[in-house]
């Protein structure tokens, strides 16, 4: 069941962007939100292409580090990168918390009379027992088999008053690669349950956060899904990361995701 060309087809499928670098063409800033699992080094990058005096990244709760005295140490568990070269301005946070999530801005004021450049980008940090893996967070449990009822009820417990949780959806080719890469190199299950099921419709399956299931390659496996009354859930197989749907009373290892309060349908 070892399929490459799922894998293929996920190369095939994902068309690589060239993203600008900021709205103001002084400013070298990449806008694309970051997910970094709790614990991890967070860099913030912000690189100017004239002269200034003062940089400063700021955040959503009006926390405010001026650049240089991040630099220079002032700032306990803070840091400059090691390369500065267009990252005049970028800082490392070294152990990222769940409250360093949210909006980061880096505000640069240029010499003379040039003004001030700012840009933003939103920062989402994985709560404890969940992995940043392609832009989410996500909760492995392979200690506890359950049928797919059971363990959607067990990711939803995990949430709290600062996250919701289900089981998780795929978003993406290249989330199903994240997924599937830790799951060869940490686990030892063979499949795990995800969050799609079409036993509402019959062949109309869906994640349970709103969003449709992919369909075809590089997703499912070939000639998949059965179109089988009693195969209504969704698991991921470990070693190819394609889709199989199953019997949802079968008891197997699952994957849980967070999402922001309130929970946000894909």
């Amino acid at each position: 069941r070892n399929f490459d060309m799922g894998r293929l087809g996920c190369l095939l499928a994902t068309v690589v962007l060239s993203l600008a670098s900021s709205l103001d063409a002084s400013l070298i800033f990449d806008a694309a939100d970051i997910t970094v699992t709790s614990g991890e080094s967070l860099t913030l990058s912000c690189g100017v292409k004239q002269d200034f005096h003062l940089c400063f990244w700021d955040h959503e709760d009006r926390r405010s580090f001026q650049v240089d005295n991040v630099h220079s140490g002032v700032h306990p568990g803070m840091r400059a990168p090691e390369d500065l070269t267009d990252n005049q301005c970028g800082i490392v946070i070294d152990s990222v918390s769940v409250e360093d999530s949210g909006a980061w801005t880096c505000r640069v004021f240029l010499t003379g009379r040039g003004g001030e450049l700012r840009n933003s980008k939103t920062v989402a940090a994985c709560h404890d027992s969940f992995v940043s893996l392609g832009g989410g967070c996500f909760h492995f449990n392979e200690d506890l088999w359950l049928d797919w009822y059971d363990a959607r009820f067990y990711c939803q417990n995990l949430g709290t008053s600062e996250f919701t949780s289900d089981l998780a959806s795929v978003d993406d080719c290249d989330q199903l690669t994240a997924i599937r890469n830790h799951i060869v190199s940490e686990y030892g299950p063979l499949w795990h349950w995800l969050g799609g099921t079409d036993a509402a419709q019959e062949d109309n399956w869906y994640w349970v956060t709103g969003g449709s299931v992919p369909r075809d390659l590089p997703f499912w496996y070939p000639d998949h899904p059965y179109n089988n009354e009693e195969r209504n859930c969704l698991y991921m197989e470990k070693y190819s990361g394609y889709f199989w749907d199953n019997d949802c009373e079968e008891a197997g290892p699952f994957i849980c995701e967070e999402f922001p309060v309130p929970l946000l349908h894909k």
